[in-house]
């Protein structure tokens, strides 16, 4: 028989697998400038679209994905201000998701932004950039 000393590492050691295989569906992230395609983590005051490319991992069929624009620290915001979301439902062979936002028109406030990608309401991801002149 096993003693419960011995059986506390084994599970919680089996709960820390199942935890991290239960945020594993987010892969690689790239920001670009609208349609282009040279990933970058600053931009200028007048870059017209920023837009995130997010590679799903096995995503399931009908499972959302919400991508949440964050100004973290600018002067025209308060801190951690969330600007938009958008959500996009997993399709059949879907292995990528889209976000972007386009410039406000005064432009993109300098500062700190983020993009926090969620899986299923779990935040698995967070893509950070700046905004630079």
């Amino acid at each position: 028989m096993r003693s419960p000393l011995v059986l506390a590492p084994t599970l919680f050691a089996l709960s820390a697998v199942a935890a991290h295989a239960a945020g594993d569906h987010i892969g690689r992230t790239a920001l670009v400038v609208d349609t282009g395609t040279e990933a970058q983590q600053a931009f200028a005051p007048d870059t017209p679209k920023i837009v995130l490319h997010v590679e799903l991992k096995d995503p399931t069929v009908g499972a959302k994905i919400e991508g949440a624009w964050i100004a973290v620290k600018t002067d025209a915001a308060p801190a951690d201000y969330k600007i938009d979301t958008a959500t996009v439902t997993v399709d059949n062979d879907q292995d990528e998701a889209t976000f972007g936002l386009s410039k406000p028109n005064a432009g993109w406030p300098t500062g700190t932004y983020q993009v926090e990608i969620r899986y299923e309401g779990n935040l698995e991801k967070t893509v950070p950039f700046t905004v630079t002149k």
